[in-house]
């Protein structure tokens, strides 16, 4: 094993928290000191992660206060004598202001990019990458959609943050025969294409075993709860379909996701929201990774590696002609690719960071 070394994880936002347990696991397991800079908002989430040697919770304040913060975290990343620094989400102006102070002069700096547009045009992000030996990526295809300009300037390793705590999830009754498919995140017409979901549905139906999950808040401000029901109602599929109104609790989410069998994440190229996931991954993608779920995508995806052993693939159009098909005890062997072993994803990780 390689000689120990001082890692700390950094997460100044109120998000993106789902990508830090698998590379505490993979710091862990190779027997690295892993410690953790994280945004107070998120510490119930953090409360399952199991192996780190500290945690550090922080208030982050905007305007002048903000200031103090950020050397609150510069003192923590000094006196802390660390080796490497990973920022899990390198993007945004608290990063930027963070490497405006006098850094410390040990640590190497890495950061994890979660919008790869960001790396062509933006200017906080040029002060960013001059502070970092190299981004992660959170999948291959990513990569393959950035510039050669781009490519040539900044260093991107792949990193699969595809394991999750031991989080408690509340046993679901479910129908013997029946299938439950899974279209994780806020219910939003932007980020997934609902309208032909449910125009397959108008066209061919739906039959009685497939239930459709739809696992996330409906009710939100920003949401399209309200056209959802009411296409819900207008096709009189009622009990097809699981809808919820407010934010689902872990034990709820995680019990649902486990007994689910497929995944759809909905995204398609002729909708609005596909341009989004030419930069950014979907959170469904690395649900489905993690939980070995198969997931249903567009055929357009099956050109990409990740997709080909992971997926069954279906015209846009035609959504439902697939899933109407499916039958509870189809043997296909997904997942059989080595590229999801564990030890494969860790190594990848801790060689780009030279551990």
């Amino acid at each position: 094993m390689s000689e120990m070394k001082r890692i700390v994880l950094v997460e100044m936002g109120g998000s993106h928290d789902e990508c830090l347990y698998a590379q505490v696991l993979y710091l862990k397991r190779a027997g690295h000191h892993v410690e953790l800079i994280c945004n107070a908002s998120l510490k119930s989430n953090v409360d399952y992660f199991d192996g780190l040697d500290r945690v550090h919770f922080i208030q982050l304040r905007s305007g002048l206060k903000q200031w103090i913060d950020l050397r609150i975290i510069r003192k923590i990343l000094t006196k802390g004598n660390f080796d490497r620094i990973v920022f899990n989400t390198a993007q945004g102006n608290v990063l930027k202001n963070l490497f405006l102070l006098p850094k410390p002069k040990k640590a190497k700096r890495y950061g994890v990019i979660h919008n790869l547009r960001k790396l062509e045009n933006s200017h906080s992000q040029k002060v960013i990458t001059r502070n970092l030996e190299a981004y992660f990526v959170l999948n291959d295809y990513l990569i393959d959609q950035v510039k050669d300009e781009v490519k040539q300037r900044v260093k991107l390793y792949p990193l699969y943050t595809v394991f999750y705590p031991n989080y408690p999830s509340r046993e679901q009754e479910k129908k013997e025969g029946d299938i439950w498919i899974c279209i994780p995140g806020q219910v939003e017409r932007s980020r997934r294409d609902y309208d032909s979901l449910f125009e397959s549905i108008e066209q061919l139906g739906i039959e009685p075993h497939i239930k459709l999950l739809f696992l996330g808040r409906c009710e939100h401000a920003d949401g399209d709860g309200a056209y959802v029901k009411q296409r819900v109602k207008e096709l009189g599929i009622e009990e097809n379909v699981v809808l919820w109104d407010a934010f689902i609790e872990t034990d709820e989410f995680y019990g649902m996701l486990k007994q689910s069998d497929y995944i759809l994440p909905l995204i398609h190229p002729k909708h609005e929201s596909y341009a989004l996931y030419e930069y950014q991954i979907s959170g469904s993608f690395n649900l489905a990774f993690g939980f070995k779920k198969p997931l249903l995508m567009e055929n357009l995806f099956s050109d990409y590696e990740d997709f080909r052993n992971t997926s069954k693939f279906y015209e846009s159009s035609n959504v439902m002609h697939l899933i109407n098909g499916l039958k509870t005890d189809e043997k296909v062997d997904f997942y059989s690719n080595e590229k999801w072993e564990f030890e494969r994803l860790q190594r990848s990780f801790l060689n780009a960071l030279e551990l």
